[in-house]
């Protein structure tokens, strides 16, 4: 039997030799970066961004709670107004000029179609149209029998329902959910407006409502401000109804009819009852809800409490649905009085289902005619809008500032990016010309900055060099920009431009942003919009962070930053470049339009309106602020330049159309006197990284003689 004492040495050799073990393989493990500690790299990088990200935008939600105090301070009025403005509720309707057509009686009440010019158009020539070009507000009345004026209540389908639905006229609802009907027949006088439903109806590809909310985004309206427009403009209606009592009006939906009736009794005070049914009580986050409610920066000024408060003192009630105890509130406030009935005439009033589908592709051609128009119009305004002043790159500069601040509020104030570093890397490649390394880099509390990057060996002591940060698309990742490891499939778009530009004697780092995966994106983009924040935004500050490291290498040329980007890398080029003046030359690649038509225009086959998870290629009011040249200008007057290839379908056609967005840069850089500093290589390519017009437009711009002793070494 063995002595405890010999155990005890076993143990002891056991553990030196364990530790010897453990030193020689650190001793032959790489170091990590210089100012960095060594990391660990973590399988799952994509999903770990993805969750930082996510939990950023949801904890920026309930801390918009302590920023909206300030505004809950202001009137009521000027509440209302903002609530206008972010819902895109910015038109003034027409007065109404009604239409009827009777659709039968019962015993009850009278059914009858109504309609009426609602907006011209155009706002102003030449878009604005004749008195034939209208969009038209529709909708079902329903009068009780008898004398009197009565209570009114505007009765909102949801987005699945027709008004025809809800009045009892197609069959195609129970008769306890046909709240129309019910309304009617306790002695109200109700009107239930069509509203665009969401389902691919007019255009097969996408759901009618998501499609006119992302035109209308786009020039600073929205499909639910189109809604709220017309509840002002019904209680116009109603008010001269010598059925209708004007001091009692009152509002009802369920579900999204239910946020229209919440959002509507907050912004018109005529209506002294509201009933929102499905609605704020709804259990899913607002970014799982229909991309159709997304409003910008709602929640940096109002809660659904905060926008329920604008109802007081008149009424609100909120109830899970619009059943008989959640209707009979209604009573409370507004008391109605019994029809008359009259059995001589009694009947079942219908709505052929043909004419329903008319008066819904009416109702969405109307509407989308009129987004485009605002659309047409935003491109006109935005040529005037902003003034520049040529005399010197300085006062050039200078003139910017009004158009850098509608910058910053579309990509979102962020906080200040600040604190330690805390910068990790580990070593991945050891090329004979170069070594690559996986860097973090602190943010936020919980929130990274990740990329590779690729330092050439053989630099002199003392040496400094001009890094290039090379950007991937969608669903790609670092590895792809950079080609160290060949791969068929990204080879084929990136080029490997990463390496050649390190080949080149470059220091290269390629950032990873957040586009793996297409629809957590979306969801990204859900919670970032609530508070008036885009990821572009996000990249900014990573970036930022990143250049704050590697400005602490001896061998960083801190006066040499450029940035190149290929597809989603080339938007991400033009967003970024604005806000980061270190780099001192940005090259989007693949990625430069006419932003009007790319988002708006249906004669593109590649434009976004035919593509479902798009939404962060949507910005609140963008048109009337910024197309791609307007973005361009506030990288002026550093260096800037378009690569395009002759065969890219991302660019749209006609190229004439981005060729005149691009001839509008070229011209900042001509009267600023520096005409080699704008630049376009165009090549006879697709969808790819082309280099050949790049990397000396880099090397110019960057002042640097490119070696090659680098790929020669590789050999």
């Amino acid at each position: 039997m063995r002595s405890r004492k010999s155990d005890w040495m076993n143990a002891a050799r056991a553990s030196v030799l364990a530790g010897l073990l453990a030193a020689a393989l650190a001793a032959e493990r790489p170091g990590p970066l210089p100012r960095t500690t060594l990391w660990e790299f973590p399988a799952t990088i994509v999903g770990e961004q993805y969750r930082e990200l996510r939990n950023f935008y949801e904890r920026r939600i309930p801390d918009a709670a302590q920023r909206r105090e300030a505004f809950s301070r202001k009137t009521a009025d000027e509440r209302r107004k903002l609530l206008l403005e972010l819902t895109g509720a910015i038109d003034q309707p027409m007065a109404p000029k009604p239409t009827r057509t009777p659709l039968g009686d019962t015993e009850d009440y009278s059914a009858s179609l109504v309609s009426w010019p609602l907006l011209r158009m155009g706002t102003q020539p030449p878009t604005r149209g004749s008195a034939g070009t209208l969009v038209r507000c529709y909708g079902v009345l329903l009068e009780p029998r008898g004398t009197g004026r009565r209570a009114a209540v505007i009765v909102v389908p949801d987005a699945t329902q027709s008004a025809a639905d809800l009045a009892g006229l197609t069959g195609r609802l129970h008769a306890t959910n046909q709240t129309a009907r019910r309304l009617a027949s306790s002695g109200y006088v109700v009107f239930a407006p069509f509203f665009t439903q969401r389902r691919a109806f007019s255009e097969p590809w996408l759901e009618d409502r998501l499609w006119l909310m992302r035109l209308a985004y786009q020039t600073g309206r929205h499909i639910a401000g189109a809604e709220l427009m017309q509840i002002g403009s019904i209680l116009d209606f109603l008010s001269a109804l010598p059925s209708v009592d004007s001091n009692r009006f009152g509002i009802a939906g369920n579900g999204q009819g239910g946020m229209t009736a919440l959002y509507a009794a907050a912004i018109d005070t005529r209506l002294k009852v509201g009933l929102s049914s499905g609605y704020v009580d709804d259990a899913q986050p607002e970014w799982e809800q229909p991309e159709d409610r997304m409003l910008w920066k709602i929640r940096s000024h109002f809660s659904n409490d905060g926008i329920a408060a604008l109802v007081q003192p008149r009424i609100l009630h909120t109830a899970a649905s619009l059943d008989e105890p959640a209707l009979g509130k209604l009573n409370e406030t507004l008391k109605p009085e019994p029809p008359s009935h009259s059995s001589a005439t009694a009947g079942s009033p219908s709505m052929d289902l043909e004419k329903v589908s008319e008066i819904a592709n009416a109702q969405f051609s109307q509407w989308q005619a009129f987004f485009r128009n605002m659309a047409l119009e935003a491109a006109d305004s935005v040529e005037t809008r902003w003034k520049s002043d040529y005399s010197s790159p300085t006062a050039y500069e200078r003139s910017l500032a009004d158009r850098r601040e509608a910058y910053f509020d579309l990509i979102g104030h962020y906080p200040p990016a600040d604190g330690a570093l805390d910068a990790k890397s580990v070593q991945v490649y050891d090329e004979r010309g170069f070594t690559g390394y996986r860097l973090s880099i602190r943010v936020y509390e919980d929130v990274h900055a990740y990329g590779i990057l690729l330092v050439p060996k053989g630099m002199k002591s003392g040496e400094k060099r001009p890094v290039v940060f090379v950007q991937h698309g969608l669903a790609g990742r670092p590895e792809a920009s950079l080609g160290v490891v060949p791969n068929e499939r990204d080879d084929a778009v990136y080029s490997r431009f990463g390496l050649r530009l390190v080949e080149r004697g470059y220091i290269v780092f390629a950032p990873m942003i957040a586009t793996q995966d297409n629809v957590e994106r979306t969801k990204l983009i859900r919670r970032a919009h609530l508070t008036g924040l885009i990821p572009a935004g996000m990249d900014v500050k990573k970036f930022g962070r990143t250049l704050d490291y590697l400005s602490t290498l001896p061998y960083v040329d801190t006066k040499r930053f450029a940035f190149y980007g290929l597809s989603y890398g080339g938007y991400t080029a033009l967003w970024i470049g604005p806000a980061e003046p270190r780099f001192q030359v940005v090259i989007s690649s693949g990625h430069f339009n006419d932003w009007n038509v790319k988002t708006t225009d249906l004669t593109q086959g590649t434009a976004y309106p035919f593509y479902f998870n798009v939404v962060d290629q949507y910005n609140f009011g963008m048109l009337g602020k910024f197309n791609h040249s307007g973005l361009a200008s506030m990288i002026a007057p550093r260096a800037f330049m378009v690569e395009m290839g002759d065969n890219d379908g991302v660019i749209v056609a006609p190229r004439s159309l981005t060729d005149r967005e691009i001839d509008k840069v070229l011209e900042i850089y001509r009267k600023l006197g520096i005409p080699e500093k704008g630049q376009v290589s165009r090549f006879p390519g697709p969808h790819m990284v082309d280099g050949r017009g790049a990397f000396p437009f880099l090397d110019r711009s960057l002042n640097w003689k490119p070696i090659s002793n680098v790929r020669e070494a590789r050999k």
